[in-house]
């Protein structure tokens, strides 16, 4: 009989008056079913048992029935909340397709410079408090221990002054005595000019090594004075690289930020600093034992914030740094999720009011600029500021250290609606992003000593200090922000759906295949062969 018929002769033995009571033939088909069942426990259900013996079975198989599923809604729920997951990717990257790290290097003995700028100025008292009002303003300058030019500190602050141009006469006469760099890029020498540039930070006047120009991680409304002034220009360099998008196809190994081959410390950045012993005491930090640098690798678009992650480089020592580069990336297929459910903003997605390239550090800075503002009316000495925005003087320095505190404990949430509006407390929401590249470093250290040096006709004494940066292995192992379904996980949920019903139930496919099999094939061919849909009618007789 042809599949057609079959089915028409079936649809008219159902049209049929049935030759059993229909309740009859579900029950004795239910049976037969509960007996052939590969499901646990079924059997004793269908059974032809007691009634006390069939309801403790079906109880129990309910009871298990609820918990499996609440199992599988557990395993659900975590699927659907949690669709995007972190992984290593399958192939190992090159570290010439990244940036090697910016290195910036702050004296903690910064101020020593500045208290023998002012011997220039021995004769000019006014000059002098100017002075000392510009030094609080980069470092704390009002202990104990500080003395300006071998006078006690009783000399007044003037807390209203700021003179942008005799600023920058200021700043121009402490680099003139900075410490000495000699400087070895990959195997070879370069002048510290050539290298570094001289930036400001929270931490005081530093220099850095591979940092972008300002007109790639500032916006045009904010102004560079300090970098276009102090580093008459040089600063200003092209750049072949950002961090969503990385290199360009026709950059080579001279391509800015530079990066290198292979790793190793003939491959890496070699600094030599020298510091004359007589000006080896501390001024603007007289609390601390230690002295030397502090040193904090970032990317290159990022500007370093050394109140919050650095290590220290002593005087008289010598530190090995091996570079492991972290590297997360984000699948395109991610983009359809909303920036928090995926916890990372996309190029262009985190729209920031001081800063073009979205970072995680980018806005934060952004953030606590736009708070200080609100809080205080101006900004520190080393943040970016637009036209209208003036810097605060030493009469607001409690006032920024305050807007600092609370903006860290506050936790703000980040909204675009009121980004420029410094009438209404800033709303910070910063989350990374979603190409990020950070760099951890493993520090070795060992004692130099001081060395003596031929200067001019005299010899002086100086206290050096050895910085080696460099990249531990030529590969790392790149971490990926992906969809679920990407790497298989619909089936790994499938296998744990799966898992639980066979742990509970011993329910499979073959299962839900039998089930198939009596709701359709088996009826139809019970129909055919016995013109009864329930089977053999004998078989009544023997349940």
């Amino acid at each position: 009989m042809k599949p057609l018929q079959l089915l028409q002769h079936c649809h008219a033995q159902l049209k049929m008056p049935s030759k059993k009571p229909f309740f009859k033939s579900t029950k004795k088909y239910f049976r037969e079913y509960c007996d052939l069942s590969t499901i646990h426990g079924l059997k004793y259900v269908g059974g032809n048992r007691t009634t006390a013996e069939r309801g403790w079975w079906l109880i129990v198989l309910l009871l298990s029935l609820a918990f499996c599923s609440y199992c599988i809604y557990l395993v659900y729920e975590k699927w659907e909340n949690s669709p995007i997951i972190i992984s290593f990717a399958n192939e190992e990257t090159s570290i010439y397709e990244i940036p090697f790290p910016a290195v910036t290097i702050c004296p903690v003995i910064e101020s020593y410079n500045y208290g023998h700028t002012a011997i220039h100025f021995e004769s000019l008292e006014s000059l002098e408090i100017e002075y000392k009002s510009y030094m609080n303003l980069i470092c704390d300058a009002s202990s104990k221990e500080f003395k300006f030019n071998n006078k006690t500190n009783n000399i007044p602050f003037d807390d209203n002054v700021f003179n942008q141009e005799e600023f920058y006469n200021f700043i121009r006469n402490i680099i003139d005595i900075y410490p000495t760099l000699y400087v070895d890029w990959r195997n070879e020498f370069f002048l510290e000019e050539q290298l570094f540039d001289t930036i400001l930070t929270d931490d005081g006047i530093c220099l850095s090594f591979n940092l972008l120009s300002p007109k790639r991680i500032y916006k045009d409304n904010v102004q560079n004075y300090f970098f276009d002034r102090i580093n008459n220009g040089r600063y200003d360099r092209s750049s072949n690289w950002s961090l969503d998008r990385g290199y360009s196809h026709n950059s080579g190994i001279n391509a800015y930020p530079r990066r290198v081959s292979f790793s190793g410390a003939a491959n890496g950045l070699n600094v030599n600093l020298l510091v004359k012993e007589n000006y080896n005491h501390s001024f603007c930090k007289p609390l601390l034992s230690l002295q030397g640098f502090k040193v904090i690798l970032h990317t290159p678009s990022t500007l370093p914030r050394l109140s919050q992650e650095h290590f220290y480089l002593p005087l008289n020592t010598a530190v090995k740094g091996g570079v492991k580069p972290v590297v997360m990336n984000t699948s395109e297929k991610v983009k359809k999720f909303e920036a928090e459910k995926r916890n990372c903003y996309f190029e262009n997605e985190g729209s920031l009011k001081y800063f073009k390239e979205y970072t995680l550090n980018n806005c934060e800075s952004d953030c606590l600029i736009r708070y200080t503002l609100y809080l205080c009316g101006c900004v520190s000495l080393y943040m970016p500021r637009d036209n209208i925005t003036t810097i605060c003087t030493n009469k607001k320095k409690k006032c920024m250290k305050k807007a600092e505190k609370r903006m860290f404990n506050k936790k703000l949430k980040w909204s675009s609606k009121n980004a420029d509006n410094n009438k209404k407390p800033p709303q910070c929401h910063c989350l990374p992003s979603c190409r990020d590249i950070s760099y951890e470093v493993v520090t070795s250290s060992t004692n130099t000593g001081p060395v003596i040096m031929s200067i001019g006709s005299e010899l002086q004494r100086f206290s050096q200090s050895d910085l080696e940066i460099y990249f531990k292995r030529n590969h790392f192992i790149p971490m990926k922000r992906q969809f679920q379904t990407e790497l298989g996980d619909l089936t790994d949920f499938l296998g744990n759906f799966g898992g639980l019903l066979g742990l509970f139930t011993g329910f499979s496919i073959l299962s839900f295949m039998e089930i198939i099999y009596f709701l359709t094939i088996r009826i139809l061919y019970n129909i055919r062969l016995y013109n009864e849909w329930s089977g053999k009618k004998d078989e009544e007789s023997n349940s």
